[in-house]
């Protein structure tokens, strides 16, 4: 696949599905309309998760490891807090009292940098207060509707009246993430632009570099074939590596404990929870 051939620019984690992932509700509803951000999303953190650890006021609290998925995401909780969480290139053990819930809105790679209008490689592995990313207008209105779950095209294009992502941004990384065994030189190549250029402006728009997508796809198509319903829930390692695009199963277990700090196979427990 050339490039060229590739133009979905949606985020690595299925829409319209709903989750029960690491001990808390998660679900997702696809936002139709918008080719810039992909779904609002849902998640209480249960009483009964699996990690229970103490706050300094003795609060119970649980913990779940957020993996690298490419996407970032404007999140407001129940406490009435509201933050941007930015793409992630390590897992975060995420700690949230039981009964707490979060409401979330997905944005699609390629166009960070046009919402953020500045290089998106600063929000890379970073929480950030909605006040110092948003119009307290953008904060008010965005944070009502999540919570509300009232997100929909029209009232983000309101929000964002002049999100225009980079052509070879989206083009590109569509490429990267539809077959992340292609080389970059060759995706920029299909573009008609230089590497050097092609790498700047996919860091710029996304937050992540070209090897760093490649590498998160990869482990995400993992998951994927893990899940998917036409795969036995005892493929082996090997072969998930083969078909989610890796050298070998060493070069599996070197990555995915680089992103998520676990073994292949404890990522793939957590995930069949």
């Amino acid at each position: 696949m050339t490039a060229t051939d590739a133009r979905t620019t949606h985020g690595s984690r299925s829409a319209e599905s709903g989750l029960e992932q690491n001990g808390h509700t998660y679900t997702e509803q696809r936002i139709r309309g918008t080719d810039f951000f992909s779904c609002l999303w849902t998640s209480t953190s249960s009483a009964a998760e699996s990690t229970p650890t103490t706050t300094a006021s003795e609060e119970p609290v649980a913990t779940h490891r957020i993996i690298p998925d490419l996407c970032a995401d404007f999140i407001v909780d129940s406490t009435g807090k509201g933050w941007l969480v930015g793409p992630a290139t390590v897992a975060d053990l995420v700690a949230t009292a039981p009964g707490v819930t979060r409401w979330g809105v997905r944005i699609n790679p390629p166009a960070l940098r046009s919402i953020l209008g500045t290089d998106a490689a600063i929000v890379q592995d970073t929480k950030i207060d909605f006040g110092d990313v948003l119009s307290s207008r953008q904060a008010r209105i965005l944070a009502d509707a999540l919570r509300s779950t009232r997100v929909d095209a029209t009232l983000l294009e309101n929000l964002w009246p002049s999100i225009c992502p980079d052509d070879t941004a989206q083009i590109g990384y569509a490429a990267l993430t539809a077959s992340p065994e292609i080389r970059v030189r060759e995706v920029a190549s299909d573009l008609g632009v230089s590497e050097r250029h092609f790498r700047r402006t996919i860091a710029a728009s996304t937050g992540l570099s070209p090897k760093t997508i490649q590498r998160v796809q990869r482990m995400q198509n993992v998951l994927m074939l893990a899940r998917g319903t036409n795969t036995s829930a005892h493929m082996s390692l090997a072969n998930l590596a083969v078909h989610a695009g890796y050298a070998d199963q060493a070069h599996l277990s070197r990555d995915v404990q680089a992103l998520t700090g676990v073994t292949p196979t404890q990522l793939l427990r957590e995930h069949r929870r």
